[in-house]
């Protein structure tokens, strides 16, 4: 546990030093007819996943556009993890982003797949888009977020289901007791750590899935960031997302822009 909250502040002090950040996305432009699927690194965005679930998901067969959405305040994965105010202006950035997109091509499906202390930020954005405006899975990594979070909040803009993959050897989970989960809870576990616990009447809606020896074979080890290699989401998470594969004439195409990795 020491030595888990050391490397954590370890992190940290490289990150300020560094101001590293790694971002990488879709093409924008004509794959947003095909849909549209939002990622969200943890905190300190110091790339996970940037490229490989973009790519992964591709080899899957998603056609959509693949946006990495930039939500770090400060770069540094300490700050960010208690930067509860922070996260939540940019989720409230991230709701935007959701919203026009989904004004220019109401007909098609957004996910939303997030690592981290980026599962908060994403569940914060999904809380808060506009009425009638809906995703259609979001997928959990790796989760700072309380295991009994209560969604149905977040599930009223939520036609699918809610994916989550944990590990109960994630020791940087562990050290997040101590600290405190992104939602600011500290002594209990982490969705990343034991899985969802459901909002009463949306049980058949949750999908929680525990790491095992069997889930070595796609690179997922248990370890905080490993189900973010391109392998795993190619084989385990990407087919979950594939849409319809018709693409969708936008609803205004004077609106239309093409959209790739951002940072606002």
């Amino acid at each position: 546990m020491r030595r888990s909250i050391l490397v954590l502040i370890a992190v940290s002090t490289v990150g300020t030093l560094s101001g590293c950040v790694s971002t990488g996305g879709g093409g924008g432009g004509a794959a947003e007819r095909f849909g549209k699927t939002f990622y969200l690194d943890g905190a300190g965005n110091w790339g996970f996943g940037s490229s490989e679930v973009s790519v992964g998901i591709r080899q899957a067969g998603y056609r959509g556009d693949v946006e990495i959405f930039v939500w770090t305040m400060t770069f540094n994965p300490l700050a960010d993890q208690l930067n509860i105010v922070g996260a939540r202006v940019r989720a409230a950035a991230l709701a935007d982003r959701i919203a026009n997109y989904h004004r220019r091509y109401p007909e098609n499906d957004i996910n939303v797949i997030a690592l981290s202390a980026g599962t908060g930020v994403a569940t914060w954005a999904i809380e808060n888009l506009p009425p009638g405006v809906n995703i259609k899975h979001f997928v959990l990594l790796g989760s700072s977020l309380s295991h009994d979070y209560d969604m149905s909040r977040a599930f009223k803009h939520i036609s699918g289901t809610i994916y989550t993959y944990y590990s109960p050897h994630d020791n940087v989970l562990g050290a997040v007791r101590v600290i405190g989960t992104i939602d600011q809870k500290r002594g209990g576990d982490s969705i990343g750590l034991v899985g969802l616990k459901p909002p009463p009447g949306y049980e058949d809606r949750v999908v929680n899935t525990g790491w095992s020896r069997r889930w070595l074979r796609l690179g997922w080890a248990g370890a905080h960031t490993d189900c973010t290699n391109q392998l795993f989401v190619r084989r385990e998470i990407g087919p979950r997302l594939l849409p319809q594969q018709t693409p969708s004439p936008p609803a205004d195409d004077t609106s239309a822009r093409p959209v790739t990795a951002v940072s606002h």
